[in-house]
């Protein structure tokens, strides 16, 4: 019998986040994927982050499964195909379940990040091999000003005419408003048929008194072991001027509460708004 292949390690972060994320992905090549990532960096994380809130899982699983929602609602409410472009998109599955669940309605998906993409479309490759081929996995820095529609052309395909649907996830968090706002540029069109999805956190003022403690506490514990001190967030009227300075329109918003009614039916952790720090927005640009 030949030796199986060892499993991707992951870095503490992904490995944490993934590790909350994993409930999500029980069957099919979304859960082969994950099955052959390499989780153990992420424990001691897991555990410190368990002791600030032990249900903050949760949170995790609810926004992973928003966001994905966001996007199956685009592409079956678009009389068009879109290609999909997913920044900073880590070791997440999300390709393969948009293919899977829309395979008629998506040209392709690229994702995108600054490191392990090699080895990620390796992985997709061993479990979805009718997929794979669907998807690029570019490595590059979208903080940079090298990154660029030209750039994802020549390295991943991406065609700067076809609607596109793009995917900010988590990296809001820890990049400045000038380098979000030159990646959100990237995707503006002439007439405004792409749309982005920017997750984001919200200023502390914010979110209730009594829940501050949960995403300061997560946070500063994560940026003990990632080396970042400054996380940054942003209001809905910071996220719709960032829409405005590209001419984006239609900008909705969601919140937490969203969030935990689209995979609960309703809300149990966050009745209110203001009970949440997680926000979203939808606009086309």
């Amino acid at each position: 019998m030949a030796p199986q292949s060892a499993k991707m390690k992951l870095d503490h972060t992904a490995a944490l986040v993934t590790s909350w994320a994993a409930p999500l992905y029980e069957h099919g090549p979304a859960a082969a994927f994950v099955d052959q990532l390499d989780l153990s960096n992420g424990q001691e994380l897991l555990a410190r982050c368990h002791d600030v809130c032990p249900w903050y899982g949760e949170v995790i699983r609810d926004r992973k499964n928003f966001l994905r929602h966001c996007i199956q609602r685009e592409l079956t409410t678009r009389a068009e195909q879109c290609q999909v472009v997913i920044l900073a998109a880590g070791v997440s599955p999300l390709a393969l379940e948009l293919l899977l669940s829309q395979r008629d309605r998506v040209t392709k998906v690229i994702e995108v990040d600054i490191a392990g993409m090699p080895e990620k479309h390796r992985l997709y490759a061993a479990v979805a091999p009718d997929l794979a081929d669907r998807i690029a996995c570019v490595t590059a820095d979208i903080t940079t000003a090298g990154f660029s529609a030209g750039m994802l052309k020549a390295e991943g395909g991406y065609q700067p005419d076809a609607p596109t649907i793009v995917l900010f996830e988590g990296i809001s968090y820890y990049i400045t408003e000038a380098q979000l706002r030159h990646a959100m540029g990237v995707f503006r069109s002439t007439k405004q048929q792409n749309v982005i999805i920017l997750e984001h956190l919200l200023p502390c003022a914010l979110v209730n008194e009594a829940r501050r403690s949960i995403p300061s506490g997560i946070f500063r514990t994560i940026g003990a072991y990632a080396g970042v001190s400054n996380i940054r967030c942003y209001s809905r009227g910071h996220v719709e001027s960032l829409f405005r300075s590209l001419r984006g329109s239609n900008v909705r918003h969601y919140s937490s509460t969203d969030m935990e009614r689209v995979r609960n039916d309703k809300p149990r952790r966050f009745v209110e708004d203001g009970d949440g720090w997680i926000g979203c927005a939808v606009g086309a640009v």
